[in-house]
């Protein structure tokens, strides 16, 4: 192996170890899976094609069925990772499953280069016609970890070799580790979740429509937000943290918030500090800075003439402007102690000609505004499928 491939597979080795330091540093704060950061390990060791990068890697997890290897052949098109086939099942009492799986049992590597007695009818059909050329040698590891499997990259130019083979193994340790830590970072996720919903149920507890108007508001803010052309990161977030819009409500008594009809000077006094309430109780958990906006802002209004703080246009949080829509929508559309129900049309006449209470163009963000009436068919719908049942 000449120097100059010696000083190849270590800058992919380097790269690879780069990735996954990146990946650690980030995690408390990046939201990512196990499939993308793989992506970006197979470009590493794919982008040699034609210096030292194979032709292409098949990488396959063992499936429910502990016989079986699942998997798909990736290859590089225009600079980017691409899969080159479906998927591929293989019988793991195969000859060339064993070769895959070798390391069970003894080696943690297999480098083959191609000789006499290497038959081509050695391989699965679906994988020599996904390598397109005649195989010449490949080397094999094994994914161990909690996600088990094997991955197999093939037609190295001149011979596949021992430095091939380590960065090979670079890149089993990558995609095993990234696809453990997503997987309990995906469960850590859903473990959080379910406790912000726990607390906004707990906060709807005393008023009426428990459950449903939070979800409702959840898929108009989400709806919303990912027709505003915000990132998808961006509309997932969105679509939980609007739920606790009204967190703050837990600390203003049952007797205001259920009161059958008008509030007087002092209620309503009471009952506009549940915004302040809201962002005390989310306190300062980067998680929750979505959440903790929303629940501060979601009363004020464009032209300024909102509470607590009457912001006005830019300067309240998109997030806020968002959710104000969203639940003034609901609020509009569904029965409290102190009003009847509106239909969807006597709601979107009030967005669009206001009333006694609600001035369209002067409480909600413009451009929000415009999204709803193109939306408007989408709120409908939603409304109507979490209607009559509780969540």
């Amino acid at each position: 192996m000449s120097q100059e491939l010696c000083e190849m597979s270590l800058r992919q080795t380097q790269e690879l170890l780069r990735l996954t330091d990146e990946a650690l540093q980030d995690i408390c704060c990046k939201r990512f899976t196990g499939e993308e950061l793989s992506v970006k390990a197979l470009q590493m060791v794919l982008k040699g094609k034609g210096r030292r990068g194979p032709a292409c890697i098949y990488v396959a997890f063992n499936g429910k069925d502990k016989g079986l290897l699942c998997g798909r052949v990736y290859s590089l098109r225009d600079g980017e990772v691409v899969e080159r086939s479906g998927e591929i099942t293989i019988d793991t009492l195969a000859d060339y499953a064993r070769i895959l799986v070798q390391a069970e049992t003894r080696a943690d590597v297999v480098i083959s280069n191609k000789t006499v007695e290497m038959d081509q009818e050695f391989f699965p059909p679906a994988v020599k016609e996904c390598v397109g050329d005649e195989i010449s040698n490949f080397v094999t590891y094994r994914i161990s970890g909690e996600t088990t499997g094997a991955i197999i990259a093939f037609n190295y130019p001149g011979r596949a070799t021992d430095y091939d083979a380590d960065v090979l193994r670079g890149l089993a340790v990558v995609i095993s580790s990234v696809f453990t830590i997503s997987d309990q970072m995906r469960e850590t996720e859903k473990a959080f979740i379910y406790t912000i919903e726990s607390l906004a149920r707990a906060c709807e507890a005393a008023e009426e429509d428990t459950g449903r108007h939070i979800v409702r508001v959840n898929r108009y803010a989400g709806a919303l937000a990912a027709n505003f052309g915000l990132s998808a990161d961006y509309v997932d977030v969105i679509s939980y943290s609007a739920q606790m819009h009204d967190v703050g409500k837990i600390k203003v008594p049952a007797s205001i918030l259920l009161k059958d009809g008008p509030l007087n000077e002092r209620e309503l006094a009471v009952i506009r500090m549940h915004p302040a309430y809201g962002e005390q109780i989310l306190g300062d958990s980067p998680r929750l800075q979505i959440a903790r906006e929303i629940a501060i802002s979601h009363h004020e209004n464009w032209d300024g003439s909102g509470y607590p703080r009457g912001l006005r246009g830019d300067e309240i949080p998109l997030s806020g402007r968002i959710v104000k829509l969203a639940d003034v929508y609901d609020a509009l559309r569904s029965k409290r102690s102190y009003k009847s129900p509106l239909t969807h049309a006597e709601a979107v006449g009030i967005f669009r000609d206001g009333d006694h209470r609600i001035d369209p163009r002067n409480h909600f963000d413009p451009n929000l505004l415009a999204i709803f009436f193109r939306l408007e068919h989408m709120f409908e719908s939603i409304y109507d499928s979490l209607t009559g049942e509780d969540l």
